[in-house]
């Protein structure tokens, strides 16, 4: 207990290492690759991301004709943003999928 004490006293008034996350926000570090978007009118059709994607989550919508991607089986790897001709998929730097509930 004796070596301990001065451990203890010299943690007690530090800052924290953490962040309080949700209610602050971080900014996530350059190259981060989170959700994928796609621009629609740039894509051309050419389907090398439905190809490339090795988690198989691009398919095309039977409607419209287009690339539509399922986020729940994705693997962020960035594989269809870098063949993509277009640069019709891009990477964004959003990580945050569900929503804070305050009571």
């Amino acid at each position: 207990m004796p070596r301990i004490l001065p451990q203890v006293l010299r943690n007690l008034f530090r800052k924290p290492f953490t962040v309080k996350y949700p209610y602050v926000k971080v900014e996530p570090p350059e190259g981060y690759r989170g959700r994928l978007a796609i621009n629609k009118e740039r894509c051309i059709r050419c389907w090398l991301c439905i190809h490339t994607c090795p988690a198989r989550a691009i398919s095309v919508d039977k409607e419209t004709k287009r690339p539509s991607i399922w986020l729940g089986r994705c693997t962020f790897c960035g594989e269809c943003a870098e063949v993509c001709p277009t640069k019709a998929i891009t990477m964004t730097k959003e990580f945050e999928y569900t929503t804070l509930y305050e009571k």
